[in-house]
């Protein structure tokens, strides 16, 4: 049985900050977050600036979250904030059969469904693409008539990497019911209309800071960084620690900056290999942090080795900086399109290469971090902000909105997302997945 809820704010206070929303423009409009987690990590990180932009325009905001861990992102001022406990939603677990789980989320989805009534919630956001709850969490609140957008942040073939085909299924039953699916990619629009879901809609992520005030790096340093939690199979941090290898034989005094959490596990392992090639004393470790301003600045490359991501905020980080970065192919992903240099994943000794020739030409360092810069400046906030409001004000009203954005957005064709779509098939060897059929 699920405790009962904890309400963060007393009731008095609910009831002013609810009452102040309504001298602000939006007023009107009631939406809620559902967010396991509120800390280190890329959705969360969009999730609180999404609040707190969102909140800024006068909208009134519910964020749904299980008990607040250490590293959290600031909650937006005023924002009421409700906490309920998630349960263990993997379908294979040691103490609870997958009947026994089903019947624990859907009683923590009765609980949001009473979120929806005794706080006048209209439109709920869900964001945890890599969660059974998340689906099982849309199809409630879909059955109950109650607004969603779902959020799909990574690519159409995540489960691949995630080793987890059954999330398909998940989401192919729950995707076509939602009011719009966003994707982070044209690519991921084309190839999940392809998989029935009519309203999906592209919307990129929105900055993470105000542009105009970045104080870019001066790429000075022979530092090269790498950030993002340490994951074996999505972000890969130890063919990094290979490439640095091989670096170092051409710039010896290059030092490798691991930023982030994730896996310990994983992360000694890095060390590990590390010590074994023996350079461990030009790569660092540094944990999560929540301002890692100065690491961008101080830095003069980037380097990504992840098999596969969404719209990583980390690469609109520095391409802000105007950090170059060094990455692997990702031809579905739009911040690969400007302002990276892309080799082929797996490609070590090409990843080595292209760091090493910025490393030493700073007229060419300079060119591509300029590069970098202009590429991120059509993805500023503001716009996308303007977005969101249009779209979730359109879904409450209930008009036509997801339609008329579709019309008006740049599309890639069918042929070339089914093309892209099938190179990551080869590249993961999956070539007999069919989440088409």
């Amino acid at each position: 049985m699920i405790n009962m809820l904890h309400i963060i704010l007393a009731n008095q206070e609910i009831k002013q900050i609810f009452d102040n929303f309504e001298r602000k423009n939006l007023s009107n409009y009631s939406i809620g977050f559902i967010s396991k987690r509120f800390n280190d990590g890329g959705v969360e990180r969009v999730t609180q600036l999404l609040a707190q932009q969102l909140h800024n325009r006068g909208m009134q905001l519910l964020l749904v979250t299980d008990t607040p861990q250490e590293n959290e992102y600031p909650i937006p001022k005023n924002v009421v904030r409700v906490i309920l406990p998630f349960e263990d939603d993997e379908p294979i677990s040691k103490t609870r059969s997958w009947d026994q789980i089903q019947q624990v989320l859907a009683q923590q989805n009765v609980e949001i469904v009473n979120l929806h009534i005794n706080y006048k919630v209209q439109l709920f956001i869900c964001q945890e693409h890599w969660a059974f709850r998340n689906y099982l969490t849309i199809q409630t609140l879909k059955r109950n008539n109650i607004p969603v957008i779902a959020v799909d942040h990574n690519f159409f073939l995540y489960p691949l990497c995630n080793d987890e085909r059954r999330l398909f299924d998940f989401a192919k039953a729950a995707y076509p019911m939602v009011d719009a699916l966003l994707c982070l990619s044209r690519v991921d629009v084309q190839l999940w209309k392809k998989a029935g879901v009519k309203n999906a809609l592209y919307m990129p992520n929105p900055l993470t800071f105000d542009l105009d005030k970045i104080q870019m790096s001066r790429l000075e340093t022979k530092n090269i960084i790498l950030v993002g939690r340490f994951n074996r199979r999505h972000k890969q941090q130890r063919l990094a620690v290979e490439m640095m290898k091989k670096v170092l034989e051409e710039e010896p005094n290059a030092v490798l900056q691991f930023i982030g959490g994730g896996f310990e596990d994983y992360k000694e392992e890095c060390r590990q290999l590390a010590r074994e090639l023996g350079i461990q004393n030009s790569v660092q470790f540094v944990d999560f942090q929540a301002d890692i301003e100065a690491y961008y600045r101080n830095a003069s490359v980037m380097v990504m080795t992840s098999a596969i991501e969404g719209f990583p905020m980390v690469l609109v980080e520095s391409k802000s900086y105007s950090v170059p970065t060094v990455a692997f192919e990702l031809d579905f992903c739009e911040l690969w399109q400007e302002g990276i240099t892309a080799v082929p994943k797996g490609d070590t000794d090409a990843m080595a290469r292209e760091v090493v020739r910025l490393l030493q030409n700073q007229t060419f360092r300079l060119e591509k971090g300029m590069e970098a810069r202009k590429a991120v400046e059509k993805f500023r906030t503001e716009d996308t902000i303007n977005k969101w409001v249009r779209l979730i004000t359109g879904i409450i009203d209930g008009n036509s909105v997801v339609k008329q954005m579709q019309a008006e957005e740049e599309k890639v064709t069918e042929e070339r997302a089914m093309e892209i779509y099938q190179k990551e098939l080869e590249f993961w060897g999956q070539e007999d997945l069919r989440p088409f059929d």
